[in-house]
Formats: C-alpha cells, structure tokens, sequence
C-alpha cells in the first residue's frame, strides 16, 4: 500500500472499530505531516478535514443520534445527523471535482468517490430506521414492507465503496445490513409459523451480531446517559434487544415444539432467560384472573364449517390443550372478520346460553389472541386490557422499533 492508502485503511479501520478518538487522532498526525512536506497538497488537507467530521457523524449514528427531535425551525439551521452527512457530501463532491481539474490530486477523486458512496449507504439506512420508527408508530409494522426495503438498500450498495481502503467500514456496514435483514426475514417465517426457516435465520443474525461484536472488542469507553458502565454502543444494544425479541417470539410460537424435545423445568428455565417470557405470562394470567384458557391461534385455516379442534391452527395454549369450544371461535372469528381488521381493537363477546365470554383481537394479520372465560366481563376490566395491549405491543416488537428514537430515556 502507498502511504495515503494505509492512512486510509487505517482510519477506517478506527472508524469500524469505534475508536473515534483514535481515528482524529490519526487525521491530526496525518495534517502535521502534510503540513510539512514539500509537496503538500491542498486537496488532500481538505479531505483530512473531511475525515475529522465523518468520525464524529459516526459516533453520533452509533448512538443512534440520527432519530432524535431535531432543532430545525424558521431560520433555524437544520443541524440533525442527516443534514450533517449531507454537508460532509456536498463538500466530498467539491473536492472530487476540483481534484479531477489537477493531475497532481487525480488520484483523490477516487476517494472522494468511494467516500460519497459510502455516505450514500450511511444516510440509506437512516432513512430505514426512519421508515421502520414512523410505520411503527402509527400502526402495525408490516415486516415484509421493512424487508424489502433493507433488501434493495444491500442490493443498491454492494458494489459501492469496494476500494481495499474502504474495506473495514464495509465489512462493518454490511454486518449491519445483513443483521436487520435477516432479523426482518424471521419475524414474516413466524407470521407464516415456519420453524425451521425462522430458527436458522436468528442463528444467522446472532452469529453476525457477534462478529460485529468481535469488531468492536478494542472500542473506547461509551458515554450513554445512564448506560455509563456498559461500553456497547447504543445501536449495537438495540439490535441485540431486537434479536432477544425476536428470539422470544419463536420461543412462544414453537413452545410446544422446543417442550418436547426437553423436560418441563429446562423449558421453564430456559424461557426465564429469554428477553420475554411470553408462555410464563399467559400462564401466570390465566391461573390469576381464573381464565378458561388463553391461547394464540392461525386464522389463514379458518373455516366455519370444522368443528375438529384437534385439527385447528392453535399455535400455542394456556393451559396446555384448548377447550372444547373451537366451534363457537370460529363462528365469533367469521362474524367479526371486519372489526378484528381495525389494528388494536378488542372484541367482547359474551354467549348467554353456553355462558362463555369470549376476548378475542388480532396481534397480526394472519394470528389472534383469544382469551375464554366462564364468567361475563367488561372492556372496563383495565387488568385483562392492559394484558392484552402488553403483550401484542412486545409480540409485534413495536416497544423496540419505537423505542429507537427514545433510547436512553
């Protein structure tokens, strides 16, 4: 490597690591010895200028100051981190330019070119975890939506900032990419109750995770509000709290599998591990509050014609088998198919003559919670609301992806 290529890979490399004290410092040895060289170049002092802002952009994204309230008014500058990404772009693409003009700095343009592209990624999936934070916000987050989304950004930048300088901060960046990838990919596996698929593809992310992990390993101490002594950076921790979700989401949906393959105290130990423990919940709830059962069922099967309970999608019950009552769920799911379509709307429905109050909503598009009991209750019941709006909020991962824009408070 020549001089200013290792510079380069060096300072990335401090960039991937999240040594941001190392990485300006690195940039200001490098400025004193432009300084005094004989040949010095204007354009590559520039760039070094560069560099210094692109270090502190970064660790404001590592804790995840991208999504915070932003102080842009009437005539008031917008100073959020995506405006600062763009200044440090527009000024990159001056350089690029004025480097082309010069045969002395022809050999910056490809910097220049190589770092607009990776700011380019770098504001692309900002405006992700925009996307994912405002759908989720105001209503059910459609996975697959998010998926695609994150599947075109990697498509779009995989041949992008490839030169060998560049190569730590994109091995850094495509971790990433490919941890909410696969991540995305296992919440739509468990809409469709797919084990197998799901299992593996959160093996995947966590495998990822800990290499990202691995990168990091020298990082600087971490100054995050209350988080003092945990030296993860912000975004790193919120997607280790996405994958604990994720992961607590198949361990509820497959409880049944996972219990057979084990005895009851390993499967309860092992759900009290989790980042949820969604079965001790449900079950805690339904002893509790003296509930006929509490059970998360498929509707993509549902017919109003099968009375065979043995053969309906239940996914998983509290207690452990279902009532015998399958047939008037699916009757109350057929006749109130239009209402249980309203995202959080909770259906009260008490059948006089079988004396079985039925609570039934729709945690997503092709799954229902449904709580039975032998007694008549009211939407006033705030303990059995509150149940029901905990619960579907954690399943939904909506309390993670809101919780990105708020994280340290």
């Amino acid at each position: 490597m020549e001089k200013d290529d290792e510079f380069l890979h060096g300072y990335f490399n401090f960039i991937s690591q999240l040594c941001f004290d190392k990485a300006k410092e690195h940039v200001e040895k490098e400025k004193e010895a432009n300084k005094s060289a004989l040949n010095q170049s204007l354009t590559w002092a520039m760039i070094l200028a560069q560099l210094q802002q692109i270090a502190l952009a970064e660790k404001s994204y590592m804790e995840i100051g991208f999504l915070q309230n932003k102080n842009k008014g009437f005539l008031r500058k917008d100073n959020s981190l995506r405006a600062i990404y763009e200044t440090i772009k527009y000024d990159m693409k001056k350089i690029e330019e004025t480097s082309k003009q010069s045969q002395n700095d022809q050999k910056y343009a490809s910097i220049g070119l190589n770092i607009d592209q990776f700011l380019n990624a770098r504001m692309s999936l900002i405006d992700f975890y925009d996307k994912m934070y405002l759908n989720s916000a105001n209503s059910i987050l459609r996975y697959n939506d998010m998926l695609q989304t994150i599947n075109i950004l990697i498509q779009k930048n995989v041949d992008m900032f490839t030169d060998i300088r560049f190569t730590p901060i994109k091995a850094v960046f495509s971790l990433e990419c490919s941890i909410l990838e696969q991540l995305f990919k296992a919440l739509t596996e468990l809409q469709r109750l797919q084990f197998l698929p799901s299992l593996s593809l959160i093996h995947g992310a966590h495998t990822q995770l800990a290499a990202w992990e691995n990168k990091i390993q020298n990082r600087e101490t971490w100054k995050l509000g209350f988080l003092k002594n945990n030296q993860l950076p912000a975004l790193f921790q919120w997607h280790l709290k996405l994958k604990g979700a994720v992961l607590s989401k198949f361990s509820l949906f497959f409880h049944d599998t996972l219990a057979s393959q084990t005895s009851n105290n390993e499967m309860r130990q092992m759900c009290s591990k989790l980042h949820f423990d969604y079965y001790n919940k449900m079950a805690s709830f339904q002893k509790k509050y003296d509930a006929v059962s509490v059970l998360f069922l498929s509707p993509s099967q549902v017919s109003c014609d099968t009375t065979d309970y043995e053969s309906f999608p239940v996914i998983v019950a509290c207690p452990p088998r279902p009532p015998p009552i399958i047939d008037m769920i699916l009757k109350l799911i057929a006749d109130f198919t239009t209402d249980l379509e309203i995202p959080d709307k909770v259906i009260f429905k008490y059948i006089v003559e079988d004396k079985y109050m039925f609570i039934i909503t729709t945690l997503e598009p092709n799954i229902y919670l449904i709580i039975t009991f032998e007694s008549k209750k009211t939407e006033k019941d705030t303990y059995i609301t509150n149940f029901i709006t905990d619960i579907c909020a954690n399943l939904r991962c909506t309390k993670i992806f809101t919780g990105i824009k708020n994280h340290a408070k």
